[in-house]
């Protein structure tokens, strides 16, 4: 791959990953929202909250071709002016599946763009820098993703006063981005890669349980920004209220990821996932019993948020303690693929399970998938006993 590296660049595309961040942050828990008080139904909200996830998804396996014929800026310059637009068509049309629609097309330019960037990270950043690279870039994105249900609060001034702010914001964000300059990606880079004897079901046999977390970590994600203002209005807290826990349990995935990461390095990754998912899972199935007290709430959402906040990136460092590292590429693929499962299927499921059962079944369900996670990571063989069962098939 053909990409010098360069700090000042890497700062900028920092500055407009968080930037990204806000949007989406904003956007999930802003259109529920605003559909719950139109009377759209739990299932339908968190329908329309997993179509931008799908846009993702359907948008991914085309930013390889893509990124070959248009560079690494012109595919994140075009995410951006796909999003953009969208943004910018909320305040003028109304209508469920319309939301929808452009929920999608918000989730297309969000892969867009970001394919663009981590690819640019991934090639250009020294060897001995890129998990650390890759770790900054992580925090960008949470940090505005923790930053933008805060927007909520604009609500008071009007509807659509949190989509103008937005637009304002992705203009500027525009700007920027045209000011990047990259080296061109090398043509022979694909190639090699689809030429790789590198197999599917190697990487589910060596890494299953690791792929895991990503996929639980999208549920959550994607459920608690669309699923839990659903349930927080009608339990009477205030936007500003959901805003703001939203907001605690994002930043405690923040202030835990560094210390939690330098734990998993000591005690072993899947200890580490063990234990986190065993308390996620009690915190999870506590938050119904203090929906009425600020405080506990307040603090179950941060302790909550700060211990299972971290399981996409340790998911991706435990990919890389029990894989070859030519296996890392398509490896976090699969793990990407698995994320956008996770948020497409958790608002889904989430809405349903408020609109017929309540809303506590939404951190029950919770609370039962970590276990599973548990579970699945206490009784799956080891990744010793993959190994040698594909070292056997490739004999």
């Amino acid at each position: 791959m053909t990409a010098k590296w360069s700090l000042k660049r890497f700062y900028m595309i920092l500055f407009i990953v968080c930037i990204s961040g806000v949007v989406q942050g904003l956007l999930l828990p802003l259109v529920t929202t605003l559909q719950e008080k139109q009377g759209i139904p739990a299932g339908l909200n968190g329908l329309s909250a997993a179509i931008l996830y799908m846009g993702i998804l359907v948008m991914t396996p085309f930013c390889a071709p893509l990124v070959q014929k248009m560079g690494y800026k012109w595919l994140m310059v075009s995410g951006l002016i796909v999003t953009i637009i969208a943004v910018g068509l909320f305040p003028l049309l109304s209508g469920f599946w319309i939301w929808s629609c452009l929920r999608f097309f918000i989730g297309v330019g969000d892969s867009m763009f970001h394919y663009a960037t981590q690819l640019w990270i991934t090639a250009a950043a020294p060897a001995n820098e890129r998990g650390k690279r890759i770790s900054q870039y992580g925090f960008s994105f949470g940090l505005g993703f923790g930053l933008g249900p805060l927007g909520l609060n604009l609500l008071q001034w009007g509807t659509f006063v949190p989509y103008y702010v937005l637009l304002v914001i992705l203009l500027f964000t525009l700007i920027v981005s045209l000011k990047l300059q990259f080296t061109q990606v090398s043509p022979t880079s694909y190639t090699e890669e689809k030429s790789s004897p590198v197999k599917l079901k190697h990487i589910y046999s060596l890494a299953f349980v690791a792929l895991l977390p990503s996929f639980l970590y999208g549920v959550l994600e994607a459920s608690l920004a669309s699923s839990f203002p659903i349930y927080g209005i009608r339990m009477g807290l205030s936007t500003g209220w959901i805003s703001l826990l939203i907001t605690v349990f994002v930043w405690g995935a923040l202030l835990f990821q560094i210390p939690l990461g330098t734990l998993g390095d000591k005690i072993g990754r899947k200890k580490l996932l063990i234990w986190l998912c065993t308390i996620g899972a009690i915190g999870m199935a506590m938050i119904p019993f203090f929906i009425t007290n600020q405080v506990m709430l307040l603090l179950c959402f941060l302790i909550t948020g700060g211990l299972l906040g971290s399981l996409f990136s340790q998911g991706l460092a435990f990919i890389i303690d029990v894989v070859p590292s030519h296996y890392l590429p398509k490896a976090n693929a699969v793990s990407s693929i698995h994320f956008s499962m996770g948020s497409i299927l958790g608002p889904y499921i989430g809405g349903m399970l408020i609109q017929w059962q309540g809303g506590a079944s939404l951190f029950y369900f919770f609370a039962v998938l970590l276990i599973g996670f548990v579970l699945t990571s206490l009784f799956y063989r080891t990744a010793s006993n993959a190994i040698e069962q594909m070292q056997a098939s490739t004999k």
